[in-house]
């Protein structure tokens, strides 16, 4: 019997970033559940905080006792909060270049209303796309560029949400997987973050970006799987 694996994805609008993987996972006897998240890969005009992501995210877990879990980016933020409020639930957590981390309040702060000027001067930055797009890299927030209004407010929400995680209260077995060359969570974020979860394992991806599973897709799945039987 095939052993379910309940994936998160991050602030995207597809699940592109999985299609190379699902098939390998599938082969070493696992079944990857896609969640689709609400205002990204499915539809929402609704504002999102991270309140209501842990509600959802209790929803798609309804029956399950003690699943596995991957959360990827965005959706690693969500999962590590839903076990702030719900302990234990989990068996495992696999979190991938995962957001969640609180940064200090200058950077957190600069982020933010970084994002709310621009949510301003949207239509003015538009004609200037090359502008426009150095300043979302330089903000790590390029997603921000596809974003609907309401998704734009989700995504300050979400930024601050990292500051009401507390990682060091969260007692999991965790593995955590890393693109070395992560520019939108850096390798740091990585480090720091093992060193506050209890119970976790970190793996570094060398030549991977923010993405991995992605572009090393046997590589996580190795790693993914080992994780699992463990």
């Amino acid at each position: 019997m095939s052993k379910k694996i309940f994936i998160i994805h991050g602030w995207s609008y597809n699940l592109d970033k999985w299609q190379n993987i699902v098939p390998i996972l599938k082969k070493d006897n696992l079944e990857p559940i896609l969640l689709k998240v609400p205002g990204l890969t499915t539809p929402s005009k609704k504002v999102w905080d991270i309140d209501g992501y842990i509600d959802w995210l209790d929803e798609q877990l309804q029956g399950e006792d003690k699943p596995v879990v991957i959360g990827h980016s965005n959706g690693g933020r969500i999962a590590l909060a839903y076990l702030q409020k719900h302990p234990g639930r989990f068996k495992q957590l696999i979190l991938i270049d995962s957001a969640g981390l609180a940064h200090d309040t200058f950077v957190a702060n600069t982020k933010l209303n970084t994002l709310r000027v621009l949510s301003k001067l949207g239509k003015p930055l538009a004609k200037i796309p090359i502008v426009k797009k150095g300043v979302y890299k330089v903000i790590g927030a390029q997603d921000y560029n596809q974003a609907p209004p309401n998704m734009r407010e989700t995504m300050q929400n979400m930024l601050n949400a990292d500051n009401t995680i507390k990682l060091a209260e969260i007692t999991m077995p965790t593995t955590i997987i890393w693109g070395e060359n992560d520019t939108i969570t850096p390798l740091q974020d990585g480090r720091t973050m093992n060193a506050l979860l209890k119970g976790s394992e970190m793996h570094v991806v060398e030549g991977a970006r923010h993405a991995p599973q992605d572009t090393h897709p046997q590589h996580v799945a190795e790693l993914i799987k080992a994780a699992v039987k463990s």
